[in-house]
């Protein structure tokens, strides 16, 4: 009797909810109920915890370690050149991209737009972050975009494609032949309709695919300024799935947006639409009921793509943007009630970025943001290190390490500041040259 109740004591003991943190290097991590500013456990029995860390002077945070955090605030996203982790090329400029399982491994592969050779791409993930490209699709008159969508219930998310400049103007279907393959289908029409950007989504909740489309005129022979000057007849438009085809339901709003996505937070929601709408430089959501809430997220110029994507897994959708020229990469975090934070700069790329898109790329549970710069005619991803804000659940149990490292640039800058070794001895040997007559001859020199 005495051994089992030791036993069941022990048994009690072990299934206690705490985080074990370690604290590596000088800083603190403020828990919901105490901070640590050295090693230390964080009980979860009565409620989630948020870790917030805070680095000490001359110190900065550079992720979490040990078991993965339940969700997070943030992510962090190291962006130096060797973080850069190439997709594949598209020789005609990379346009745009698609997140999608292509032969249903659960390993996220991509799809993308190689826009003025007319070509589809399909970029095969390996499953350790490396790409296997081939071309899938040829031929079309300016793809503009592309999404996915399991249209006829087979498993397989089947690929749709705008093709702009063509006299059979409309969106195309390829149905997925489950070998990473796409079959062409059919091209759907939309009357007096000119789509360029689209998503394939149940917009009216009936359990029938829908199409939302900015359709709009322009003129493609030159640059992409030189569209966008020209653009007219711009709309974004909701087409309900109807037994005669598809109708123009609602006008969502009289804009051109070069890129849209949508979102729906759960089957019974309204699903959301972003739009990059390239003429004014803003990135919108149009919410509620036939997109009658416009949210401005961002006004910067040249906005070019803008995807929907929950990065830090908080439960909250995010959004990616691209904007053209400057160059931009930014993150805008969801804060709930249709808010989201302010601008935070991914990456500032030496050429214009166009795609976006949100995923696993390799394949380590975090997510990862892609892009491409459409003149270097290529695609790329910035792979997530970690989330930034630790959120361990109530009744977690797991053990972390925040780790904190010196900053070294901070000491460089500071030797730059004082003056440095060298400075200090320049200050020593100028007086003594000029004292010697050497000085004036090598400023002579100089100015000759």
């Amino acid at each position: 009797m005495i051994t089992l109740i030791c036993l069941a004591t022990t048994h009690f003991t072990a299934l206690a909810f705490n985080i074990d943190l370690t604290i590596e290097g000088q800083g603190q991590v403020e828990a919901t109920s105490k901070t640590c500013t050295s090693s230390c456990d964080i009980a979860t029995a009565e409620s989630s915890q948020t870790l917030v860390t805070k680095a000490s002077p001359g110190w900065y945070f550079t992720g979490w370690q040990g078991q993965k955090c339940d969700m997070g605030n943030g992510v962090i996203i190291p962006t130096e050149n060797q973080d850069v982790r190439e997709i594949g090329s598209a020789a005609g400029g990379a346009k745009s991209l698609e997140t999608i399982d292509i032969n249903n491994d659960g390993i996220d592969d991509l799809i993308g737009i190689s826009l003025f050779n007319g070509k589809v791409n399909s970029y095969e993930n390996l499953g350790d972050g490396t790409f296997i490209s081939k071309t899938i699709i040829s031929d079309l008159a300016y793809p503009s975009s592309l999404d996915s969508y399991d249209w006829n219930n087979d498993g397989y998310k089947d690929l749709f494609v705008t093709q702009f400049n063509s006299d059979g103007r409309g969106i195309k279907m390829y149905l997925n032949d489950g070998n990473g393959g796409f079959v062409y289908e059919k091209t759907f029409t939309f009357e007096n309709t000119r789509p360029y950007s689209f998503s394939v989504i149940d917009y009216d909740l009936d359990s029938r695919p829908d199409f939302v489309i900015s359709s709009f005129d322009a003129n493609t022979n030159g640059d992409l300024f030189t569209l966008v000057e020209s653009i007219e007849n711009e709309k974004i438009s909701w087409f309900k799935n109807t037994d005669q085809g598809f109708k123009e339901q609602q006008i969502i709003a009289e804009k051109a947006a070069i890129t849209l996505d949508t979102y729906q937070a759960h089957e019974n929601a309204i699903p959301q639409i972003l739009t990059a709408e390239i003429q004014l430089g803003e990135i919108a959501v149009y919410s509620n009921e036939n997109g009658k809430d416009r949210k401005l997220v961002s006004s910067k110029w040249a906005s070019y793509g803008a995807a929907f994507g929950d990065i830090d897994e908080n439960g909250h959708v995010d959004i990616l943007t691209a904007h053209y020229k400057p160059s931009i990469l930014s993150l805008f975090y969801g804060l709930g009630e249709g808010e989201y934070s302010k601008s935070v700069n991914v990456a500032r790329p030496e050429e214009g970025v166009t795609a976006t898109a949100f995923g696993d790329f390799n394949n380590d549970s975090y997510i990862d943001v892609a892009t491409g710069e459409f003149n270097n005619k290529k695609f790329y991803y910035y792979a997530t290190a970690g989330f930034d804000q630790c959120i361990v659940i109530k009744s977690s149990s797991l053990a972390l390490t925040a780790i904190f490292k010196k900053d070294e640039s901070a000491s460089s800058d500071s030797e730059k500041k004082s003056g440095g070794s060298l400075t200090w001895l320049l200050f020593v040997l100028v007086p003594l040259l000029f004292r010697q007559g050497l000085g004036k001859g090598a400023l002579s020199k100089k100015n000759n």
